[in-house]
Parts: C-alpha cells; sequence; structure tokens
C-alpha cells in the first residue's frame, strides 16, 4: 500500500511541475566592432531571449552594432549616428539598407570606412545561415556611401577583409 501512495505522490508532483512556466535561459550572439584606428575585431557577446531565432535575432545585432557598445564607444568604430538599417535577406544573403546619416556624406577616413562594413560584415555573417552581406545606401545599390571610397556594389563576404 505504501509503494501505491508513493507512486500517486510522484505522479501529483510530476504534474504539479508542468503547471509553472519553465524559465528560458539567454543565448549568446556577438557583435563585432572594430577598434578605432584599426580593422581589429573587437567581439562582444550579448545575451537575448531563446525565443529570438532566425531574422529577429540578426535584426537585433544589426541595431546593437548601429547603437554601439554601453562602454568603450570611443574605443571602437561606429556607424555614424543617426544611421538606421533595415534588413531583409535573399538566400544567403542578408540585405542591409543603410538610411539616415551614413547616406548623406561621410566624413570618415577610409580605414574607419572600412571597419564599419568589416563590422557589420563579420556581425552578420556570425549567423550560419548568412553568408555575405549586399549594402544598399537608400534602398539603390551604390558605388560607395556619398563621399566615401568603399566598394558596396557586390557583396561582402569576410574574404572581402582578407589581408
Amino acid at each position: 500500500m505504501r509503494a501505491s501512495a508513493a507512486i500517486v505522490f510522484v505522479a501529483f508532483m510530476a504534474a504539479g511541475c508542468t503547471r509553472h512556466p519553465s524559465v528560458s535561459q539567454p543565448h549568446q550572439i556577438t557583435v563585432y566592432y572594430c577598434q578605432a584606428g584599426s580593422d581589429k575585431l573587437m567581439p562582444v557577446q550579448f545575451s537575448i531571449d531563446p525565443k529570438l531565432q532566425g531574422s529577429a535575432a540578426q535584426k537585433y545585432a544589426l541595431n546593437q552594432l548601429l547603437v554601439g557598445p554601453t562602454v568603450g564607444r570611443d574605443s571602437v568604430v561606429l556607424f555614424p549616428e543617426g544611421t538606421q538599417a533595415s534588413l531583409s535577406r535573399q538566400g544567403k544573403t542578408a540585405i542591409v539598407n543603410l538610411t539616415g546619416t551614413a547616406t548623406k556624406s561621410f566624413q570618415g577616413g577610409a580605414t574607419d570606412e572600412a571597419a564599419m562594413f568589416k563590422s557589420l560584415t563579420y556581425t552578420l555573417t556570425s549567423f550560419p545561415d548568412i553568408t555575405a552581406v549586399q549594402v544598399l545606401v537608400g534602398g539603390q545599390k551604390a558605388a560607395a556611401l556619398p563621399g566615401g571610397h568603399f566598394e558596396l556594389d557586390e557583396p561582402l563576404t569576410r574574404d572581402t577583409f582578407a589581408q
């Protein structure tokens, strides 16, 4: 009789445990910034809700790249303040449409310009389903940013930045 009471108690406890929602553990994404004055990558880990998957996680990473890190902002190359971007996909290529400040007239040097796009490319290609990044400027393919020199007319890959 005791064995059946124990089975009922265990069954009751197991049923009671399923009523409480489980706590999701965050998972990590990496946003790559470039060190100011160089093209050295500085990976920064962000914890995100595991429910944020696929394109939602990719858009989150893109937004974190544009906003910049919470500390050490002066030590990394950032897109000009006021730059906005939308993200779509075409196969394994991320299509990033830049709008706002970056599309007006780029004022940085060639090293900083290359670093911005290296950061963008490494951040998005850290997702296994993205191998390249096509940058649009104001919704159009462009040879470069206005006032810039970095070639944007072809998709960017990690090999684009190989030295």
